[in-house]
């Protein structure tokens, strides 16, 4: 006699949890797979535009993952984003201009600036509820533009045609001469990309994580509870804060130039319609969200009127998925767990 073990659960839906499971490991190891297959990009992408197309598209997936990060831990929506991408890029000039740090010195001073300045900023503005918090990160983001441009620091920072980065130093066994080459960049962009990917997954899984969340759904009653509310969400801008940070050293390595434009709110700050487009789900969304937005721009820019035409495309494709593509992936992918959970 079989035992009950050997028994199928279902004879119209017959899934057990080993199957899950199984299912679950190949997904793994599939992620794992594209992450190391990523690397190989430039040996399939041979032309250079396409390949550079693409290196914009991973940039601005870094920030975009940090941008959702923040969204989905603490329901916080960053319009001034721009700030914390902006900020590091003329930092890095800084350091390599008026300082003369090598490249890697000076990417380490540009992102301890930039995270104390994230420290200080968020401490000021954490407590505001989810509006108050959008605008006092936009007059962040149009403070700094306005500092960038003043006449009175054009030496300094270059005014309103930014500041050309003097790079010396290898940075990564990576000399600044091939900072330009997409083909020899492209590994540093797609493996931090991989990289804080991962940490955002990570710490979104922790117990940290799991508080900030529950800080977003019910503040009240987790500060009833005898929580920190505080400390959990500045913490989390502050890794969103650094993971933009760390899009605008790949943006300004790549470029090796800073522009007043990446602190504009409408020229830089791309990085929170990508975000919406992808949404917010999972780490997943704004990396696919940053791409299909690059993609966007460059088709639309060929065709003309690209302002008229983004914007379009933008809200038709929200009316459609108010929770981004991978919102609409995800909302399927739970109603077929439900149905697994009702057939057991």
């Amino acid at each position: 006699m079989n035992s009950p073990e050997a028994a199928p659960m279902n004879a119209d839906f017959p899934f057990s949890k080993q199957s899950i499971a199984t299912a679950r490991g190949a997904f793994a190891i599939a992620l794992v797979a594209i992450a190391l297959a990523g690397f190989f990009t430039p040996l399939l992408v041979t032309q250079t535009y396409h390949l550079n197309l693409l290196l914009r598209g991973v940039q601005l997936a870094v920030a975009a993952v940090g941008l959702g990060f923040l969204m989905h831990q603490s329901g916080l929506v960053m319009i001034g984003a721009s700030a914390y991408i902006g900020l590091p890029m003329y930092l890095v000039a800084i350091g390599s201009n008026l300082l003369h740090l090598g490249t890697a010195a000076a990417v380490a001073f540009a992102l301890m600036c930039t995270l104390l300045f994230s420290v200080l900023s968020g401490a000021l503005i954490i407590r505001a509820k989810p509006l108050p918090f959008a605008m006092i990160s936009l007059a962040l983001t149009q403070m700094l533009k306005t500092i960038a441009s003043l006449p009175s620091l054009r030496p300094t920072l270059g005014g309103d045609d930014g500041l050309q980065v003097a790079l010396t130093g290898d940075f990564f066994g990576m000399s600044p001469a091939v900072f330009y080459d997409p083909a020899h960049f492209w590994p540093l962009t797609w493996g931090t990309l991989c990289i804080v990917s991962l940490a955002a997954w990570a710490v979104g899984k922790s117990r940290l994580g799991i508080i900030q969340r529950a800080i977003k759904a019910n503040e009240e009653r987790m500060a009833f509870a005898g929580f920190n509310t505080y400390a959990p969400r500045l913490a989390g801008f502050v890794l969103a804060c650094f993971f933009m940070a760390v899009a605008g050293i790949l943006m300004v390595l790549n470029t090796a130039f800073a522009s007043p434009e990446v602190l504009d709110f409408i020229g830089g700050n791309n990085a929170l319609p990508a975000m919406l487009l992808g949404g917010t789900a999972n780490v997943f969304g704004p990396v696919l969200g940053a791409l299909f937005f690059t993609w966007m721009q460059d088709y639309f820019a060929a065709a003309g009127d690209l302002d008229l035409l983004m914007g379009l495309s933008v809200v038709i494709v929200l009316s459609i998925c108010p929770k981004g593509v991978i919102g609409l992936l995800v909302g399927a992918f739970g109603g077929l767990k439900l149905q697994i959970r009702e057939k057991r």
